[in-house]
């Protein structure tokens, strides 16, 4: 099945309004930009939890050869200019693929693990000025990894440049508190390096942020501050323990119900291990984990939060509010209104976690829409991947305007 492409409904207003500043000289000459982001799916996950998360898709479907080749073949329909990839295991092979067609990239992998982030760009149009590799276990959060890059335009007359960050988050669905952290230091980071260049404003952040929309992680990155203490630490991603929806459940071909998982077996251990924290901390603070002290014990921190919790989130002991420095936006609600359906859809969750954030001197035109679910669900009961789809997540791509830093003064021939 093809995918939509959904348009902004000012999208001529907004390229005729760049062309004709930049004609007075306000601005510089505009160029459109194409940003894709996709969790591939590491072959690693795929044959670990096929029994868990993809009972009832034939493996053939699985092996990597066949989910790659169906990569290069979305990629060239989709024909981006940058991707960013998570999960890729295997980065020679990947990256030999997307060589041939055209495209050149980095990586990094989780700390300890195979599989990692990986940013391509089409050779002709960029060239990296500048990589950072963020490794959270650095920062005792987790072995997840982001990968930051400055890319300069080949394209343009002028020198301009793009950054992108690429992100995957802790999938926990109950450590929100790792989740915001994680978030934190990347656009701590983007923001830091963006300051080394005086005028770079234009950023796009993608990736799979294991958040659902409206979650308290989403707000965290959309609005630069989460006051965590109103926000139930468990759920602070939003995704919904208890529905299980996808290939092989009986409420896959009708199912409405987002952002609902099963919280592996691996993972509740480090839940319990968290909540027995602030646990204690309660009971300390109570005088102790007598009957009555026991009943109360929730009454001044309903919403699990514990000292080290709130250190972790926010990155100052003692503080509450956890804040980063940058102004982002979500590609997609500025072209459609509201994040996709979903973008990730197997046996045990159905939902929205992969985003595209951008500055606002990058200009969204246009998005890529997912597959709809009455499509999707005819196949293995709606579960991801399929023939066409190569991974359990489908990828999303967006049409940026870009017209680089703000012009200030005219030198050696040319604005700058």
């Amino acid at each position: 099945s093809k995918r939509a492409w959904s348009w902004k409904e000012d999208y001529r207003e907004v390229v005729s309004d760049a062309v004709r500043r930049s004609k007075e000289g306000s601005v510089r000459a505009p160029l459109r930009i194409r940003v894709l982001t996709y969790n591939i799916l590491a072959n690693r996950l795929a044959e670990e939890h096929y029994w868990q998360l993809y009972q009832g898709i034939p493996k053939w479907i699985l092996d990597f050869n066949y989910r790659l080749r169906n990569l290069c073949a979305e990629l060239e329909l989709c024909k981006p200019d940058v991707v960013c990839l998570q999960e890729v295991e295997g980065f020679e092979q990947v990256s030999k693929a997307l060589e041939e067609l055209g495209f050149v990239g980095e990586f990094v992998p989780r700390t300890g693990l195979p599989e990692g982030c990986a940013t391509f760009w089409r050779s002709d149009a960029f060239r990296a000025v500048r990589t950072e590799r963020v490794e959270f276990a650095d920062h005792d959060l987790k072995q997840n990894v982001a990968i930051v890059h400055r890319l300069r335009s080949k394209e343009a007359s002028d020198d301009r440049c793009l950054w992108v960050a690429n992100i995957h988050v802790l999938f926990n669905p109950k450590r929100g508190d790792i989740k915001v952290a994680q978030c934190r230091v990347l656009l701590d980071t983007c923001k830091a390096l963006m300051a080394e260049h005086e005028g770079d404003r234009d950023l796009a952040v993608c990736g799979d942020f294991n958040s659902a929309p409206n979650s308290g992680v989403y707000e965290f990155v959309r609005t630069g501050a989460l006051d965590c203490l109103r926000h139930d630490r468990r759920y602070l991603s939003g995704q919904v323990e208890g529905i299980c929806v996808g290939a092989g459940s009986p409420r896959a071909a009708s199912a409405r119900e987002t952002n609902c998982f099963r919280l592996p077996q691996s993972e509740l251990a480090e839940e319990e291990e968290a909540t027995t924290s602030s646990r204690a901390e309660e009971e300390s603070a109570t005088g102790g984990g007598g009957g009555r002290t026991r009943k109360k014990r929730n009454v001044g921190n309903p919403n699990k939060w514990s000292a080290e919790n709130l250190r972790v989130a926010t990155g100052e002991p003692g503080c509450g509010v956890a804040t980063h420095p940058l102004d982002l936006r979500s590609a997609y609600v500025s072209v459609t209104g509201s994040e996709p359906d979903y973008t990730s859809a197997y046996r045990r969750f159905l939902g929205t976690v992969d985003y595209i954030w951008h500055t606002p001197s990058l200009r969204p035109l246009s998005a890529l829409l997912p597959v709809p679910w009455e499509v999707l669900s005819r196949y293995y009961g709606g579960g991801l991947p399929n023939k066409w789809w190569p991974s359990d997540h489908m990828s999303l791509c967006c049409d940026f305007l870009w017209t680089g830093p703000e012009v200030t003064k005219w030198k050696n021939g040319y604005y700058r």
